[in-house]
């Protein structure tokens, strides 16, 4: 793959912007499975007691909603020094909704597998910024924008069709 991409550095290829990560799953038993990443500690993804797992991690909804924010956070950095924004301090509330199907299959008796979903994936996704900063309304709007614009966790809900209402809520610091 040696394609040369259009940038501003017209020899870039993309085989050089391009990178691969890597995790590894082993399923465990029930809903338990436990993925390998890098030389990180082994993270555990689970269900809770109430849907029939062992409550030892988060779901993999959850984490992908954790995936938001961080992802969010780090495209924040980013652009917190290229647009020399002032950033005191952020924390992130997100909350997604999805189609567990359990109540659908208690009424009408079917599986799992013969219950239309509603989505496939998040119904809808509300994710609640929470940024300290003495940037003005209209600098956090264009920050707003371009942190939504470049975070490829936005993009990759924006792309599924999934309601996301992003709330940024400026606190002064």
């Amino acid at each position: 793959m040696s394609e040369t991409v259009e940038t501003a550095a017209n020899d870039v290829q993309v085989n050089e912007r391009l990178q691969s990560i890597f995790v590894e799953t082993e399923y465990l038993k029930n809903y338990k499975s436990v993925n390998h990443v890098r030389d990180l500690p082994d993270i555990y993804l689970d269900e809770p007691l109430d849907l029939g797992g062992e409550n030892s991690g988060p779901t993999a909804l959850e984490m992908g909603l954790c995936a938001l924010n961080s992802c969010t956070a780090m495209i924040m950095n980013i652009l917190r020094r290229e647009m020399k924004f002032d950033i005191g301090g952020v924390r992130f509330e997100s909350t997604g909704i999805h189609d567990v199907r359990r109540a659908e299959m208690r009424r009408t008796g079917k599986l799992f597998s013969e219950v239309e979903p509603i989505a496939y994936h998040y119904h809808k996704v509300t994710q609640k910024v929470f940024m300290k900063t003495s940037e003005d309304g209209e600098r956090l709007a264009q920050f707003k924008s371009e942190v939504e614009r470049l975070c490829p966790l936005h993009a990759l809900l924006r792309d599924a069709g999934v309601d996301v209402e992003s709330i940024w809520i400026h606190e002064v610091s």
